[in-house]
């Protein structure tokens, strides 16, 4: 919460820096021009784009962060995807200034299209790549079980095997202190966290289902769950029985 926090902050003084102080330098891009491409910039109007944009993202991390403060039971994945928009429209919108890549009248020069290209790929990147990621993470746990092992798939997997687990629970999750290294979507955790009693933990976690499974080990402790309560105690019956 308090990166995130620090995070906004330093958004804010940056798009202050930009937008009020007259730092374009911070700008990137503009920063390495020649002194004849930058005569052709209205800088004035980039800067308060950016400063704009830099404060929009302040806020996001702002609410980010209140909503995990307070434990409020709100999805993220809107914000985030607000995020990404609100970014790529206003570098968009920051073009129209560039007088090396627009005349006068509005219209591209020759070599705009080609000055556009790096945007273009860096948009696309943003609106596909990370969509795809929190996509991937807000998928179901998939457990299997082996002869000898308990198989976790896809992100943060793991291979537990039976001999290694010192303790199998069926119990409710203690809550989560802060992420360490994790995606937390809406109705789910994945990866490293530490709860509130201050232990470092591995979730797959559907947090619509009420009863998890933790796994004592010589690794990290494991909650998981499935995506009914009957599952996940079918799956802890299963376990227990090895």
């Amino acid at each position: 919460m308090w990166i995130l926090v620090l995070a906004a902050l330093l958004m804010f003084f940056l798009g202050f820096a930009v937008h009020r102080l007259g730092w374009h330098s911070l700008i990137s891009g503009y920063n390495t021009m020649e002194q004849e491409r930058k005569d052709r910039v209205d800088i004035k109007s980039v800067a308060r784009l950016i400063g704009i944009m830099a404060y929009g993202i302040g806020v996001i991390f702002l609410l980010i962060a209140a909503i995990e403060a307070f434990r409020l039971n709100i999805p993220l994945e809107p914000l985030f995807i607000a995020l990404l928009l609100f970014v790529v429209v206003t570098l968009w919108r920051a073009q129209k200034y560039d007088g090396n890549i627009f005349d006068e009248s509005g219209r591209l020069r020759p070599d705009g299209k080609k000055r556009l290209i790096p945007l273009a790929i860096v948009s696309v990147l943003l609106l596909t790549v990370i969509p795809g990621l929190m996509l991937w993470f807000s998928q179901p746990t998939e457990v299997t079980l082996t002869e000898s092992a308990l198989v976790i798939e896809g992100a943060y997997g793991q291979t537990v095997p039976y001999d290694d687990m010192t303790a199998v629970t069926l119990t409710s999750f203690p809550g989560v202190e802060r992420r360490q290294n994790g995606s937390a979507t809406s109705s789910r955790l994945t990866g490293n966290f530490r709860t509130i009693y201050k232990e470092d933990v591995l979730l797959f976690i559907n947090r619509d289902v009420g009863p998890v499974i933790r796994i004592d080990w010589s690794g990290k402790p494991i909650y998981l769950n499935l995506e009914t309560e009957q599952a996940t105690r079918a799956l802890y019956e299963e376990v227990v029985n090895r």
